[in-house]
């Protein structure tokens, strides 16, 4: 009776240790299993990388939906629709030139919530010229809203521009509600 009180006990650590093991998401190798991102993440994921390259602007606008919406809280413009988004950003404009690095922002933090399909991009704007004059860095927050399509239908920036001369003459968004 001992000998089988001690295969019971034996086989139950073996059970355990298994269960433990398989719950933590651990392989029996002891390397932890990856999780595949969701539609709306690998999305996200590459609209950011297509923004930081900031190469193909037709690429970079079919992210958003024809009737997206934008509001640049700092500055106070607003857009109501996927042309007016496209003159908005228009990288042609400008002659922009990236100063530090290639990319045109750093990103610090993604928070993204699959079931109300938005998501929270933080990070930082690289130093760059304008029409000849430096700019930046600047922070930012930008909130996306994006449709049962995976396109962008709502647009939140708030961005730290500096200088202030910049936003002269923009709408106090703060003053109207949603």
């Amino acid at each position: 009776m001992r000998g089988s009180f001690k295969t019971h006990v034996f086989l139950c650590l073996i059970l355990l240790i298994t269960m433990l093991t398989a719950g933590c998401g651990l392989t029996p190798s002891g390397t932890q299993q990856t999780h595949h991102a969701s539609k709306l993440q690998q999305h996200i994921n590459n609209y950011i990388a297509t923004y930081q390259a900031r190469q193909d602007f037709e690429h970079f606008l079919s992210y958003y939906a024809d009737d997206v919406q934008l509001e640049d809280m700092i500055y106070g413009f607003v857009v109501k629709d996927k042309q007016g988004l496209a003159e908005f950003f228009n990288w042609s404009a400008g002659n922009v030139q990236i100063l530090d690095g290639e990319q045109t922002f750093i990103l610090d933090e993604v928070i993204v919530n699959e079931q109300q399909r938005r998501a929270v991009i933080r990070g930082t704007y690289v130093r760059f010229t304008y029409e000849g004059r430096e700019m930046g860095p600047w922070r930012f927050t930008t909130v996306l809203h994006f449709n049962s399509d995976n396109k962008i239908s709502y647009q939140q920036d708030w961005i730290n521009y500096r200088p202030l001369t910049l936003t002269d003459g923009g709408s106090n968004l703060n003053l109207l509600s949603n």
